[in-house]
């Protein structure tokens, strides 16, 4: 089983090396998304734990569901969508607000082990966090569920304890006219096209996917962001 380690008298901490704040707010009746892809050098350095996006919403076949979706290592070219590969040193978390006060009550983790093309992904929670904010604990106890890493256009997915994971390189669904955009901000131009050209087609993301019943994450309205973490050294 890998472990996030520092020191053992400290326990399984993982210190905050890359944290991306990008959140989604779920009410009642609709979503919202935010992006980023590679805003930094820190993270064009470091593409394994870049976060492209991530989504919240409520599944489209069980309005009593909610999908979380996080995306990273953007700009993955179809030659290398099957040698990409998530990184085992990497923590991925969803962090969810659900009484408003903008601190996580709970967290949902997935890390993955093995190399190449036999990697399994591992979740665990939706539960409380031990460590708030920047720095995060492996949750204790039992792995709520496991997914085989997709390397190929035909999906794995695994359900366990309620919940229905996947994980794996799929087409960046993420949609924008960059160029349009740059024209924009410099002045050349007042509006996007329309129909506009997504600059993000023919490249590719690792994604890693939850559906769940709402009623694990408590709340009516829920704020969800995602980071990824580095063990500290």
């Amino acid at each position: 089983m890998l472990r996030f380690t520092a020191p053992q008298s400290r326990g399984r901490v993982i210190a905050w090396s890359l944290l991306l704040a990008i959140p989604a707010a779920l009410g009642l009746t609709r979503w919202i998304e935010a992006s980023d892809h590679k805003d930094s050098a820190l993270l064009a350095a470091d593409h394994a734990a870049d976060i492209a996006d991530v989504y919240t919403f409520k599944s489209p076949v069980n309005p009593d569901n909610v999908v979380l979706v996080m995306t990273v290592s953007g700009f993955i070219p179809p030659s290398e969508a099957s040698t990409t590969f998530f990184d085992p040193g990497v923590l991925y978390q969803w962090k969810i607000d659900n009484d408003g006060d903008a601190v996580e009550d709970l967290v949902i983790q997935a890390f993955v082990t093995g190399t190449g093309g036999h990697q399994v992904m591992h979740f665990r929670g939706p539960a409380k966090a031990s460590e708030l904010g920047s720095t995060t604990r492996v949750i204790e106890g039992p792995e709520t569920a496991t997914v085989a890493v997709s390397n190929t256009a035909t999906p794995i997915a695994a359900t366990r304890n309620g919940m229905t994971v996947f994980a794996g390189v799929r087409d960046d669904p993420f949609f924008f006219d960059l160029v349009q955009f740059k024209k924009i901000i410099a002045g050349q131009a007042t509006s996007f096209r329309n129909p506009g050209v997504d600059t993000f087609a023919g490249t590719n993301v690792l994604a890693i996917v939850v559906e769940l019943p709402s009623s694990m994450l408590g709340g009516t309205k829920l704020g969800v962001w995602g980071t990824t973490s580095r063990p500290q050294l």
